[in-house]
């Protein structure tokens, strides 16, 4: 009797220890274990957007960020400083929504490469990084080998130091009240593009950069992994004959799943290039949540043409600020085409699009735009170097992140819809039990059913149900979560204008 307990109890042991590993296999596939330091997406929650004056983006785009979010502008200073406020003085903006940041940056005014990304760490804690920005952005062929082109200073014929910016961060720090994180390689950011989770992408210059620097392709994703919290870096084929080949003028990701990339004319020469990195590359690839990325294009069109080549509008060189969109215009026809392309892959969000004409503009960078007069230039943005690269984001410390599982697009009607959640909530005030609502309802209909999502043992883990369905009727829903705080936070950002839906299908013989 005695040797039959102890089998019965050695039975449920391993009938447990099998439960276990099967909800731990479960909970890997479907939630997120954030337990390294993770650098935040785009989509995040931000509170201001940065630029450097004087400035290589346009009046109608300054106006728009002083309406929308908070500015902390980089300026060289009291005179930089001066000559800012009278032009904002003359625009009408609210000076109590800028912030001074005194800077010098000589002609390094794309903030995206050199500025600061924010940092998550694995104890809630938001650093800003450092990385190492020591010769600005050379340039490479299309062969992923360790041949660069560097910038050559024009008084000295050797290759240009990034002397100023290289050191700018701990400035930068000490003015937003952010401790800085120490980043000892090149991180240039318009090459690299995270989904917020330990994913990002770039294409192969950046470990030539590296290279360049002395830090070997395994020292790169070693410290990638350490210190930043990448550990699933995709490296991206370079898509241009000649540049600085950085990923942000090729694609954008728009959340963890959905991709946004680049297509030339088809009479394009970059056209086989750019269809070839969608078709074997991207399309290889997995999600955070190990199934094939969701890959929309957006057109490109030709804005410049010389005797080397037909120059690409970069569309996907826009940057996202909470709900809005900002995205450059090059007085082409593909310029409508892509805000709708923007506006269809985004639903929610504000899409807004800006201009840059030169000779419209009240003021300017003097040296960033040199020759472009007698090149026949008329707008500012390039084909590697528009909104994106100008400008970059100070993300929101006390946010709460939100990372859904979405729900297949068609779901069989015989099997259960369920939602997988990931949340923390960065304002240390922990979330309330009763307070993480699923929203959903069927498509067409205009008010919105309300359940409260269930934590599925542990406090970032949560979980939900949704109602069995006939065969075409279309779910819409969002999460929304409130933390004890009483700050709010929904995903979509943009809920309940913007939402998440599938379908029920019936199932296939076979």
């Amino acid at each position: 009797m005695i040797r039959f307990s102890i089998l019965i109890t050695l039975f449920s042991f391993l009938i447990s220890c099998q439960n276990e590993k099967l909800e731990s296999k479960l909970a890997s596939k479907n939630y997120l274990q954030i337990k390294n330091n993770r650098m935040a997406a785009e989509w995040e929650p931000v509170k201001g957007v940065t630029f450097v004056w004087p400035p290589v983006i346009s009046k109608d785009l300054i106006i728009e960020f002083a309406k929308d979010t908070h500015i902390y502008l980089y300026v060289d200073g009291q005179e930089g400083k001066i000559e800012a406020k009278e032009w904002f003085e003359k625009w009408n903006i609210d000076l109590g929504n800028i912030t001074f940041i005194n800077l010098k940056t000589n002609w390094e005014v794309t903030p995206r490469d050199w500025g600061p990304s924010a940092v998550f760490t694995n104890k809630g804690e938001v650093k800003i990084t450092d990385g190492q920005y020591k010769y600005g952005c050379p340039s490479t062929d299309m062969v992923c080998n360790d041949s660069l082109e560097f910038h050559i200073s024009s008084s000295t014929g050797k290759i240009y130091k990034s002397i100023h910016v290289d050191t700018a961060i701990v400035t930068i720090g000490n003015e937003i009240g952010l401790e800085v994180l120490d980043v000892p390689f090149a991180n240039t950011g318009g090459n690299v593009i995270t989904d917020g989770l330990g994913t990002a992408f770039s294409t192969c210059a950046l470990l030539t950069e590296n290279r360049y620097n002395g830090v070997s392709d395994d020292e790169f994703f070693r410290l990638n992994d350490s210190i930043l919290g990448l550990s699933n870096y995709h490296i991206i084929s370079n898509f241009d004959k000649m540049g600085i080949q950085h990923i942000d003028c090729l694609m954008k990701l728009i959340d963890e799943e959905t991709i946004l990339v680049a297509e030339p004319p088809v009479d394009h020469e970059l056209y086989n290039v750019y269809d070839n990195i969608v078709k074997n590359e991207l399309s290889n690839l997995k999600t955070v949540y190990n199934r094939p990325y969701t890959i929309h294009r957006i057109k490109t069109g030709v804005y410049y043409e010389d005797g080397e080549a037909a120059y690409l509008s970069a569309y996907t060189n826009s940057i996202i600020l909470n709900k809005k969109v900002y995205v450059p215009l090059f007085g082409i026809k593909e310029d409508s085409i892509a805000l709708k392309t923007w506006e269809s892959v985004m639903p929610g969000y504000t899409i807004k699009g800006f201009d840059y004409v030169l000779e419209e503009q009240p003021i300017k960078s003097k040296y960033h735009f040199e020759g472009f007069g007698e090149l026949g230039v008329k707008t500012g943005w390039l084909y590697e170097d528009a909104i994106h690269c100008r400008t970059k984001a100070i993300w929101d410390e006390n946010k709460i992140l939100i990372s859904v599982k979405k729900v297949f697009p068609e779901i069989n009607i015989n099997q259960k819809a369920i939602l997988y959640a990931t949340i923390i909530d960065y304002g240390k005030e922990s979330l309330s039990i009763k307070e993480v609502f699923l929203s959903w309802r069927i498509k067409g209909q205009t008010n919105w059913n309300r359940i409260i999502m269930d934590m599925n043992n542990n406090p970032n883990h949560w979980k939900a149900k949704f109602i069995e369905g006939s065969e075409g009727m279309e779910i819409e829903y969002y999460i929304e979560v409130k933390a004890n705080t009483g700050e709010t936070q929904t995903r979509p950002i943009t809920a309940p204008k913007g939402y998440y839906e599938f379908k029920y299908v019936a199932q296939q013989s076979i």
